[in-house]
């Protein structure tokens, strides 16, 4: 009992490290996007800091 116990203690924390890793990564990607702007005229992506 103590070991299945243990093992779903593993497998959420395993998941819950999944999700904060998923979300950082969303917020960084979101923040790239940010970051650029398009030219519609031209249809390229240029940095902003460019």
């Amino acid at each position: 009992m103590a070991q299945s116990s243990l093992k779903v203690a593993t497998q959420l924390s395993v998941m819950k490290l999944g999700m904060n890793s998923e979300e950082k990564m969303s917020a960084q990607m979101t923040k790239m996007i940010d970051n650029m702007s398009v030219e519609s005229g031209k249809s390229i992506n240029l940095d902003i800091f460019v």
